[in-house]
Formats: C-alpha cells, structure tokens, sequence
C-alpha cells in the first residue's frame, strides 16, 4: 500500500515558499510532504511582506 505524505508543518511550508523564491528545490523534498494552498498562498504573502519591509529599511538606514 502506498503511504500518504504527512502535512507540512509551517517552517516546512516556510522552507519550500523561500527556495521557490530564489528558483532552487529539490523534487524529493517536496513530494514527501502535502501542502495545502492556504499554507502556500498564506507563506508566501508574509514572506514577500517581509523581505519588502526589509529591502525598505536598508535603504532607509543607507540614505540617512
């Protein structure tokens, strides 16, 4: 019988958004966990968020 992926746990679902942001993943890692689309879109949305806010305080504190 084949065994069911377990449900990725939030830094697992944090892990696979963040190497799809810099273009880099391993098939094996992700196919051996279920991630629902409310995990991905949720992840994604706060990890863009934060490297925005991020981006704008380093310039902040560059041109000060």
């Amino acid at each position: 019988m084949e065994e069911r992926p377990r449900k990725a746990t939030p830094w697992q679902a944090l892990r696979m958004v963040l190497s799809a942001f810099m273009g880099v993943r391993r098939r094996t890692d992700h196919e051996q966990l279920r991630v629902t689309p409310l995990q991905v879109i949720v992840t994604a949305v706060l990890a863009a968020a934060l490297f925005v806010l991020g981006v704008i305080t380093v310039v902040r504190l560059v041109t000060k």
